[in-house]
């Protein structure tokens, strides 16, 4: 009798980490500079291509962010995505990115793959 109510709390624990109506997703890590340097309180947004669910996370002091998907799920959908990134440090310059970088039209791409490593590097230029 233990070992099954083990088994049953066992497979609702495991159950309980991804939600199935989510598509897969990869963690993805990655540092954002600007000429050079690391900013914090860079807005990154990973949007795939697919027009799936975008994917948002926020830089700290050394620049390093981590993506989340939704809620405490981190992550990004599989595929090719459109990458942005706004900074709001509402104390801070308000001209350390240029526009361009918040504009999805922009040349800036990431490929998030089920294999990784999912770790990007943005150097972008300031004004």
């Amino acid at each position: 009798m233990l070992l099954c109510a083990a088994v049953i709390v066992g497979l609702g624990a495991g159950c309980a980490g991804r939600n199935s109506n989510y598509p897969e997703l990869a963690e993805v890590t990655g540092a954002v500079t600007v000429n050079g340097k690391p900013v914090e309180n860079v807005s990154i947004m990973f949007d795939p291509e697919s027009g799936g669910h975008a994917s948002h996370g926020l830089t700290d002091a050394a620049g390093k962010f981590r993506l989340k998907y939704t809620g405490s799920t981190h992550g990004a959908e599989l595929g090719p995505h459109k990458v942005t990134f706004i900074y709001g440090d509402a104390d801070g310059p308000a001209d350390v990115l240029p526009r361009k970088y918040a504009d999805q039209t922009s040349s800036m791409n990431a490929e998030v793959t089920q294999e990784g490593p999912n770790e990007f590097t943005f150097d972008l230029k300031g004004k």
